[in-house]
């Protein structure tokens, strides 16, 4: 449902970079919700992850995870706290609904006739495994947590009492973990949004925009359909989410989360975000089995997953763990080779990193 215009009006520009602190501060919410390692991100993420019991990080994935799609919001806000005094005059019926109605809009292997079937909302909640076969039906069983979405459907059940819970975990958040650093990364934040703001982009694409902007050589099957489809798009700087990039989705708005940085060509450096930068990829950099995989696919040209699985000889789950990290942070390229997937090295992206740390050390 839309927030009153009263509060905070929102912004109507097609394409922009800005620091949107809303959507930052959920898209750092989500880093601390992951259930896995992510090389280069923020010192923050790890260190809030460690001050949280068991009992406070299950709850704060149940709200991230289990309830995303009922705070995620519509149009930009300058502060969190205002975004979510707004949010608590929703009905809690109708934020439940939107999440399910997106729900029903999404199905990551379906065709496209079948995300427009209608959706018997009865029979799906009627009980916790037809709930479930249908998240799973809709976003696959590797994107399904058992345990959180079980107990999100309890909420579901009580749209007062998931609201309830969703507004008291994110200002709890927010006080206790978030508002203190986000003073601290505001500033910086905001000279990367003044970077790009004084960069000229017309002649540029869709998708040479998105590579300008994040630093990294997206994928153009991944990434062509979202940003053909949305009618507008927002950029927005992190602290914490380092070289990973990734995608909000809200109505005819695509939200893009990058690392804070400024453009390669800027006139001016700021060694801030400089150093940010670098430290991001040499994080992805700092482990002897990633760059024993960067070595090996450098030496032959192209690997096969399943041939670097055993060359490397370690299980599958962590090869493909390292994989994605290196193919995350944009070090690898990945393709599809007669069903399977392939890797090669993505070299532009190495030299690109040497040479921020010869310029950031020797030309500073």
């Amino acid at each position: 449902m839309p927030f009153p215009a009263t509060i905070e009006q929102p912004i109507r520009e097609a394409l922009r970079v800005s620091l949107d602190p809303v959507r930052n501060a959920i898209a750092s919410m989500m880093l601390i919700a992951k259930n896995e390692d992510m090389p280069g991100s923020g010192a923050w993420v790890s260190q809030t992850r460690t001050k949280l019991s068991a009992e406070e990080m299950f709850t704060h994935r149940l709200v991230i995870l289990g309830f995303f799609f009922t705070f995620q919001p519509e149009a930009e806000w300058n502060s969190v706290p205002r975004y979510l005094d707004a949010l608590e005059k929703s009905d809690p019926v109708a934020m439940r609904d939107k999440m399910l109605k997106t729900y029903s809009e999404i199905c990551i292997d379906c065709e496209k006739d079948e995300v427009n079937a209608e959706v018997d909302w009865d029979h799906i909640l009627s009980s916790i495994d037809t709930y479930i076969d249908f998240l799973k039906g809709s976003f696959g069983d590797a994107h399904i947590e058992i345990n959180v979405e079980t107990k999100a459907y309890e909420y579901v059940l009580d749209p007062p009492a998931m609201k309830s819970l969703v507004l008291d975990h994110l200002r709890w958040f927010w006080n206790e973990h978030l508002s203190t650093e986000w003073a601290r990364v505001e500033p910086i934040l905001q000279e990367s949004v003044k970077a790009f703001q004084n960069t000229n982009l017309e002649n540029m694409d869709r998708l040479d925009i998105a590579r300008y902007i994040t630093g990294q050589d997206l994928d153009e099957t991944t990434w062509t359909e979202s940003l053909e489809r949305a009618e507008r798009m927002v950029f927005i700087p992190s602290a914490h989410i380092g070289p990973y990039v990734t995608r909000l989705h809200c109505g005819d708005l695509l939200a893009v989360v990058f690392g804070a940085r400024q453009p390669e060509d800027a006139s001016v450096r700021i060694p801030e975000l400089d150093r940010a930068d670098i430290v991001a990829r040499m994080s992805a950099l700092a482990d002897d089995t990633r760059l024993s995989i960067l070595q090996m696919i450098a030496a032959r040209g192209e690997m096969r997953s399943q041939d670097i699985i055993e060359d490397v000889g370690l299980s599958q789950p962590s090869v493909s763990r390292y994989l994605k990290q290196l193919t995350a942070t944009g070090y690898l390229r990945e393709r599809r080779v007669n069903g399977a997937k392939a890797y090669v090295l993505n070299r532009d992206r190495i030299e690109k990193t040497l040479k921020a740390v010869h310029n950031f050390l020797l030309e500073s």
